[in-house]
């Protein structure tokens, strides 16, 4: 067996599986046993039943694979410290720890670009790989437990073992259900609003353009003890984000704009407040920052050092993302 992916059947882990299966690559995917296998299944990938939180579960995924690509996260924009600290950051040193004791020769990290402190996005700098990176605020869970689990990597990740750490960018593109869960109900309720001008730049990369650069990650030598971001190279706004989601999901687009201060004024209330539906996700302060933040990412040393570049345009990557939608939800 060449490769372990966790969270293989999520957005990123089943596009990276589908990635890996076409290079020929023999796949192994780590999944919960209430989750669907289907995907996984139809990819050609081996399904193997296991949690991060159990270790005996790890080690058994973990035997006979030269690499782990390591997805598997809450990735949920809300939740408890403690919840992500047990999924993000303990889950990731139980399988470093299983990995090791397997022989696994290299270990992927697929982490986010959310590591970022939401100050460094607000001072409008040029993001790269080599951008030193501050742990988050503690109200942005995510980032934090993404930021602590890659200090993990980074630490406990023995010898022989390689690790890589990818950064990836905002992603989009079919099977994200998320578009579904939140973002097109709280466009149909007008919870949305356009968070400043709109005009600030947002990351966006295309999911499959994101699995060829993790997939090229776990293949190079040049990769080894790198910290890389898989990012885009389109200059893609805010306001045009919206009208393209507003537009795909056939309703009217987003015209009410709210100050930067203001919205993150509301995210913070509706910590304390929303516990339930679509607006949980809407009315966070981490949500606000994502969104209404300039997103200046590079990824120049990345591109060559894997020779990769990110393929898709933003309007073809949106339009596949619709055909897929609409075939799964109407």
């Amino acid at each position: 067996m060449n490769a372990l992916v966790t969270g293989g059947t999520g957005f990123f882990g089943s596009h990276l599986i589908e990635e890996l299966r076409e290079r020929g690559e023999s796949v192994r995917a780590l999944v919960r046993p209430t989750s669907n296998q289907t995907l996984v299944q139809r990819f050609g990938a081996e399904p193997v039943e296991g949690d991060l939180e159990d270790l005996d579960s790890l080690r058994r995924a973990c035997d006979g694979c030269r690499v782990v690509y390591h997805c598997a996260a809450r990735v949920e924009i809300v939740g408890t410290p403690a919840q992500f600290e047990q999924t993000t950051v303990a889950g990731t040193e139980r399988l470093l720890a299983a990995a090791a004791e397997a022989g696994v020769q290299r270990f992927v990290y697929v982490s986010s670009c959310g590591v970022y402190h939401p100050a460094l996005f607000a001072s409008g700098q040029e993001i790269n790989e080599f951008t030193p990176v501050r742990v988050p605020p503690r109200w942005f869970i995510y980032g934090r437990a993404k930021y602590r689990a890659e200090c993990s990597v980074r630490a406990q990740c023995p010898t022989p073992m390689q690790w890589t750490i990818v950064r990836l960018g905002y992603l989009y593109g079919p099977r994200n259900r998320t578009m579904h869960t939140y973002l097109e109900p709280a466009m149909r309720d007008r919870t949305m609003r356009i968070i400043g001008d709109g005009q600030n730049e947002m990351a966006f990369v295309y999911v499959r353009d994101a699995a060829r650069a993790v997939a090229a990650a776990g293949r190079r030598p040049q990769a080894v003890g790198q910290v890389l971001i898989a990012g885009g190279n389109e200059h893609v706004t805010q306001q045009q984000y919206f009208d393209t989601l507003a537009d795909g999901f056939g309703i009217p687009r987003v015209t009410k704009r709210v100050p930067y201060w203001v919205a993150f004024f509301f995210g913070w209330l509706g910590e304390y407040l929303v516990r339930s539906g679509p607006r949980r996700a809407v009315l966070r302060r981490a949500a606000i920052a994502l969104t209404g933040l300039p997103q200046h990412l590079r990824c120049d040393h990345t591109q060559k050092l894997l020779d990769w570049r990110p393929e898709v345009k933003f309007a073809d990557g949106m339009k596949t993302a619709f055909q897929w939608y609409h075939a799964e939800y109407d």
